[in-house]
């Protein structure tokens, strides 16, 4: 983490020595001018270049993380037990599913996520979803869960409404 903002601080700054040594070499005037705006410019994509780099899915682990901390706060006790882990696991899952189906504008009836309580931290091994969708939506969605929470293909049930 210190790499990725030691390299970005010095790409901004890169870019503010550049930019003010082009401005110093143009002649007062309209020239000058437009080099500060092209300048200004240039400096503002180079701070807002992490944006760009944004990931909807990482930021949705993270908000996903944050609400577990907060949780975990709020009760003013760490949730060791694996049960009530798994349980807020499975419920941020099945939410995160029903939140994606309705930014892909699709309906489903019942979303059912089952999650591993074995050894270590608990996770999502499976998925059953009632829908009556078209195949490309379904595949959409498929892909989707497979990318995002892990739970391969082969995993997933799907029942036909």
């Amino acid at each position: 983490m210190t790499g990725a903002l030691g390299t970005y601080l010095l790409s901004v700054a890169a870019v503010g020595l550049l930019v003010s040594l082009i401005l110093s070499l143009l002649p007062e005037g309209p020239l000058r001018r437009s080099g500060t705006f092209v300048g200004s410019l240039l400096l503002i994509l180079a701070v807002l270049s992490p944006l760009v780099k944004l990931d909807a899915d990482t930021i949705a682990q993270a908000i996903a993380r944050v609400r577990m901390e907060a949780r975990e706060a709020v009760s003013g006790v760490e949730t060791d037990n694996r049960e009530i882990l798994a349980a807020i696991i499975k419920e941020d899952c099945e939410t995160y599913i029903w939140d994606k189906a309705r930014d892909m504008g699709l309906v489903l009836e019942e979303v059912v996520v089952t999650v591993e309580e074995g050894v270590g931290y608990p996770y999502p091994t499976g998925v059953t979803i009632t829908a009556g969708l078209a195949p490309a939506q379904q595949l959409a969605l498929m892909e989707w869960i497979e990318e995002t929470l892990g739970i391969p293909q082969e995993k997933q049930e799907w029942i036909a409404m």
